[in-house]
């Protein structure tokens, strides 16, 4: 037998005054830390190296004084008080602050002087925060960010190689997308991965999108956005043969280009001509880009369906109805009752009381619709005027929606358009739950369309019985349990009412997989977008579907409706001499 060196438990009297000790030097070396980077924003003088390798040396001192409060704090003889000493005077947050991101922020305006010293700070950054992770897990998800955080940092300062930017763009991704795991519901997550989207244009309009109208949007991303947005609207604003414009132009598909301007006039509330002539483009190439994308589409789909539902919530605007309806809604369920409840049985309550109210609401067969708000028809092209309110910003986004769902479900057959439609229908049986939610759009769904599409999906691999039942059918295991369009619509605002509580729980697909379209996904999307069909049927207003002959038909009163034919109001006009256009004006 070996023997063991003697050890002497310490107390938890030494414990506090170990940590108390810490925490002095720790405040002394931040301080420095500060003053030093505030100093030298300031200033324009060039850094010797040794000077960058002190500085270098004082952060990471401070990074090591961190480490030995966090390790001290969390010791396993710890008691609880202390343990909570972390999150009470935000440690987590302080370190990136001071200890990483002002200096990574000098070292970045200090470019490509400061190259070296950055990649340097960079690596050890990284190496402190991997250690962190194995060694301090009660802020796990806090390190997967800041790994993020520094993998992105490494890639924007990657210039050389390309390979290894891309590879340093993966990897920030990757734990971004460990973070979302954890975090589904946090925009500020969404935001991130926006970033990284660049230059697909129209996958940073989905992110940022996401980040605006997730459960808990992201309100940074207003401002982030108009990386996205002010290129395309500068470049719309200038004469059509312009250098700079004819640049911007050709750099993007038509589709893509047309999109997002139209998104980022919707945004800004800029002028409605100028929305009307880029909507009009995007749905003029929406049938032939479907086309020529191919498989492509499945993703994409998804990212214009998720985009397009964000205009009609205003990208999360408080004065949007439906926003705010949500938001209500989900506030409600929630209460207050379950606060103290352990997690699993807090969403098993909020979920029977989500299928509770839903049942009551759509149980009165007498709903009538001037018994509730709908949104306002759109006004058409008004050349001069300016978009004044979120109330028309949806009603000029619902007609480009319901068009753009008519088009896609009409392409009978093919498979790639099935994400977008599982998307759509999900957002309609999620509108559902919200009190009058779906009536405000039903005058513009095309019911008619989304019967025909449901009609011609192929049934090869889908069960019956579990379509016609009640419950979400959820395949136990394999690839179908979660689709990749799954993990890119979790966290959305209307996404809860539409996912079961356990659904990202226990077997979930891996990280390298989720990404993947597979031959075994046809069946498990077929079902899902069948189910959500049937769904819609049991409510009695809209749709039916007949158990007999597995074919769905549209309600006298949904046909009644005017379905998508208000996108024909948006045909657009000749522009405004420029002298009757709104004038700005700012005060100086």
């Amino acid at each position: 037998m070996l023997l063991q060196p003697d050890t002497r438990p310490i107390s938890q009297e030494q414990l506090v005054n170990e940590v108390k000790g810490i925490y002095a030097g720790l405040v002394m070396v931040e301080k420095k830390c500060v003053e030093i980077c505030q100093q030298q924003s300031q200033s324009t003088v060039k850094l010797s190296n040794e000077q960058w390798q002190a500085l270098i040396a004082l952060h990471r001192t401070l990074l090591h004084e961190h480490h030995d409060f966090f390790l001290a704090s969390q010791h396993p003889t710890a008691s609880p008080a202390l343990r909570r000493l972390p999150a009470k005077y935000a440690m987590p947050a302080r370190m990136w602050r001071h200890g990483i991101h002002s200096f990574l922020e000098l070292l970045r305006h200090r470019l490509p002087y400061s190259l070296e010293h950055m990649l340097s700070f960079v690596y050890l950054a990284y190496q402190m925060m991997a250690l962190l992770m194995e060694s301090v897990p009660a802020f796990h998800e806090t390190w997967i960010e800041c790994l993020g955080d520094l993998a992105r940092y490494r890639m924007a300062i990657e210039e050389a190689d390309l390979r290894d930017r891309e590879t340093w763009a993966n990897v920030a991704r990757m734990w971004y997308n460990r973070a979302s795991d954890r975090s589904p519901e946090t925009g500020r997550i969404m935001h991130h991965l926006a970033v990284l989207a660049r230059p697909n244009i129209v996958c940073q309009l989905f992110y940022y999108s996401k980040a605006l109208v997730s459960v808990n949007p992201f309100p940074n991303a207003r401002d982030s956005i108009m990386l996205l947005f002010n290129p395309l609207l500068e470049a719309y604003g200038l004469p059509s043969q312009n250098p700079k414009k004819e640049a911007i132009v050709s750099k993007y598909a038509k589709f893509d280009y047309s999109l997002v301007t139209a998104a980022g006039v919707l945004f800004t509330k800029g002028f409605i001509h100028d929305y009307c002539v880029h909507v009009y483009l995007f749905a003029s190439e929406l049938d032939n880009h479907i086309a020529r994308s191919g498989s492509n589409w499945k993703v994409q789909g998804t990212e214009v369906a998720s985009g397009l539902i964000s205009w009609i919530l205003d990208f999360g605007s408080e004065e949007s109805f439906l926003w705010g309806a949500f938001r209500a809604h989900h506030d409600k369920l929630k209460g207050t009752q379950t606060e103290l409840l352990p997690a699993n049985v807090a969403s098993r309550m909020d979920h029977i009381a989500k299928e509770d109210s839903h049942r009551k609401f759509w149980m009165d067969n007498e709903l009538s619709a001037a018994d509730f708000r709908q949104v306002s028809p759109s006004a058409g092209d008004q050349p001069g005027m300016k978009f004044t309110s979120s109330e028309q910003v949806t009603s000029y986004a619902v007609p480009v929606w319901a068009h753009t769902v008519a088009i896609v479900a009409s392409k009978v057959g093919d498979r790639n358009i099935l994400p977008f439609l599982h998307v759509t229908l999900a957002f309609l049986w999620s509108l559902s739950y919200v009190p009058g939610g779906l009536i405000y759009l039903e005058n513009d769904i095309p019911w008619a369309k989304l019967v025909l599409s449901l009609n011609t999906l192929s049934r090869s691999g889908v069960v019956d019985a579990r379509v016609e039942s009640s419950e979400f059918p959820q395949q136990q295991s394999g690839t179908g349990r979660q689709l990749p369009e799954d993990f890119l619509i979790r966290g959305l605002v209307w996404a809860p009412f539409y996912f079961p509580p356990d659904f990202f729980e226990g077997q979930v697909v891996d990280e390298d997989e989720r990404t993947l379209e597979l031959p075994s996904h046809a069946a498990p999307r077929a079902e899902r977008c069948i189910w959500l069909g049937a769904r819609l049927a049991s409510l009695n207003r809209y749709i039916t579907y007949n158990l007999t002959t597995k074919q769905f038909g549209c309600t006298k009163f949904a046909l009644s409706l005017p379905g998508h034919s208000s996108m024909n109001t948006l045909h657009v006009l000749a522009p405004a001499p420029a002298s009757e256009r709104d004038v700005s004006m700012t005060d100086v």
